[in-house]
């Protein structure tokens, strides 16, 4: 789980920004919104508020680009890191810098990572909560290295001159040179435990991953169970492929389709259009199938048929998109990050399905960026130590929490927000229009 996030001179973010996922304890209200079974008690869910152009999509960003360089060995070699840097200064800063401190495998750890064209500086550290000195895994400046547990240190420093510009810990997964665990607990947290979705993402095989756990479809039922846009049930039918061929008008489009991924090594090939998993070719039980999700929708005078999803609107899709990121955060103890989380969701829908996760008994947390005010509920649905705001200012932004407000219990913050008394919202002059 997430504790704090620290991120310099990346995109909008000059200074250096601090979020934490810390409650404020003096607050009653929602007291199951906290995991206390640590020894650091954590939030489960935070939400980040800001004007249009304010930084909370760069947060996101930051977030999927530390995640990136450590789990991918060519990140930095595929990208231009000068589109990365702080662009609005006459002296620009030549790094980003990056630090992470998180709980995972009954252990706090806090990792840093310094990014430049020169080099490559990174430090991982097993946390001690500040009781005693924090015991150092490793510290890599550009190839010197410093680490108790190296098995090899010229080894490590061949290792780091042949890929510069790579993380040491997506180095050592594919090369294991360090002798600690935490090495790679680190790792499997950032490529197993963190979970980022931007605006346009979308899960290619949505298809394939709910027909492989039946668990989270039955998950997504109960949600779309007790939502009201007039869904019973979704499911996923299985039809042989020679069958579906036969009866199909785009049999040609799906037969390119096969020839484009025939080099697929999980043997399964997805169709997306309009940004939906159409349909997904597997082979189950030795027999080639195509699978499609199927929608029970209810009609007329209690009629209801089964509909695909291309004729579900794109509300209906977003929400389905986002039910795997739910699931992982209850289910999976993952921490999920989500961009505009409420994208083509009416506020009423997202307003109930975020209450529902609250209310849940989850083992993750949920991070989002938001317009909709509606949210803004200290009675009903948030913590004020669960709102977090994002201000430019001379194109910086600025990051902070509701938290460092004093606020009775019983304000209206949406109307305080609204009031610009928070800041984080926009500030328009009147446009007048030309006659």
């Amino acid at each position: 789980m997430l504790l704090r996030f620290k991120v310099k001179n990346f995109l909008s973010f000059y200074e250096e920004t601090v979020f934490d996922m810390f409650p404020n304890i003096k607050r009653v209200n929602f007291s199951h919104h906290i995991y206390t079974e640590m020894n650091v008690p954590l939030l489960k869910q935070a939400v980040i508020y800001g004007a249009n152009g304010s930084g909370k999509s760069n947060f996101i960003k930051a977030i999927d680009f530390l995640c990136s360089f450590v789990i991918y060995e060519d990140f930095i070699k595929k990208i231009d890191l000068d589109d990365y840097f702080f662009q609005l200064a006459k002296e620009k800063l030549q790094n980003i810098s990056f630090e992470i401190e998180f709980f995972h495998k009954d252990e706090y750890y806090i990792y840093n990572a310094d990014i430049s064209k020169k080099e490559i500086r990174e430090k991982l550290s097993k946390s001690n909560l500040g009781k005693t000195e924090d015991s150092l895994i490793f510290e890599r400046r550009g190839t010197d290295i410093t680490a108790p547990s190296t098995q090899n240190k010229t080894t490590v420093k061949q290792l780091l001159s042949r890929s510069s510009d790579s993380s040491l810990l997506s180095l050592n997964h594919r090369f294991p040179v360090l002798s600690s665990k935490g090495a790679n607990h680190i790792y499997d947290w950032f490529s197993k435990k963190i979970e980022v979705i931007s605006i346009g993402s979308a899960i290619p095989a949505l298809i394939n991953v709910m027909s492989q756990k039946p668990e989270m479809l039955s998950f997504a039922n109960k949600v779309f169970e007790n939502i009201g846009i007039g869904i019973k049930a979704v499911g996923i039918s299985d039809t042989p492929f020679e069958k579906w061929i036969a009866k199909s008008k785009n049999a040609t489009e799906l037969q390119d389709i096969i020839d484009e991924n025939s080099s697929a090594s999980n043997g399964n090939i997805s169709q997306i259009k309009n940004n939906r998993n159409v349909l997904n070719i597997a082979v189950q039980k030795g027999t080639k199938t195509v699978q499609e999700f199927l929608f029970d929708q209810l009609g007329q005078s209690g009629y209801h048929r089964q509909m695909k999803i291309t004729a579900q609107s794109d509300g209906t899709v977003r929400l389905l998109f986002l039910i795997p990121a739910l699931y992982a955060a209850i289910h999976q103890g993952k921490t999920v990050f989500i961009d505009e989380i409420d994208n083509s969701i009416h506020p009423n829908l997202m307003f109930e399905l975020l209450r529902f996760y609250a209310n849940t008994k989850s083992t993750g947390q949920l991070i989002f960026t938001t317009h909709t005010t509606k949210f803004l509920n200290q009675q009903e649905l948030l913590r004020p130590d669960e709102i977090w705001f994002t201000e430019k200012l001379d194109g910086n932004t600025r990051m902070y929490s509701l938290n460092d407000f004093k606020l009775h219990n019983t304000l209206n913050i949406e109307n305080g927000y609204l009031d610009g008394r928070y800041g984080g919202a926009p500030v328009m002059d009147e446009i007048i229009p030309e006659i």
